[in-house]
């Protein structure tokens, strides 16, 4: 019992960090809205996310051939800025309405993770409670 909820507690903490990563990426673009030449920055956990829960899957992958990406390897979260777009003639292309939307519905995904752990948490605590 405790391994499949310790598993998934890391993978709502890994997903918790990602959301993370993605508000501080928000936030420095919408401080940067202003900043000539500025590119913006994006995060895209959810690929790494979807890779761990792969591996967990019942059907193993592996890896045939040289050029195969190798299945045991979820990736890190990676930090990526957005070059082939601009949005104004200072060659900025921070959109501060769609950064805020992202920010929005960044902080509704976070925090439901929050409450999700924070259920797992109250879960283990009661059932260590019940085997006294």
């Amino acid at each position: 019992m405790f391994k499949g909820s310790f598993g998934y507690m890391n993978f709502i903490n890994k997903a918790l960090d990602g959301s993370w990563m993605r508000n501080s990426a928000i936030a420095n673009n919408m401080a940067n809205v202003n900043t000539p030449g500025y590119k913006k920055e994006t995060v895209n956990f959810e690929d790494v996310l979807r890779n761990e829960l792969d591996l967990n899957a019942s059907v193993k992958m592996t890896k045939t051939n040289s050029k195969h990406i190798d299945p045991n390897n979820t990736g890190e979260i990676t930090v990526d800025k957005i070059g082939d777009t601009n949005y104004r003639v200072d060659k900025n292309n921070v959109d501060v309405d769609v950064e805020s939307g992202e920010q929005a519905k960044n902080t509704i995904y976070y925090n439901s993770l929050v409450t999700e752990i924070n259920g797992q948490y109250n879960r283990l605590k009661e059932a260590m409670r019940i085997n006294r």
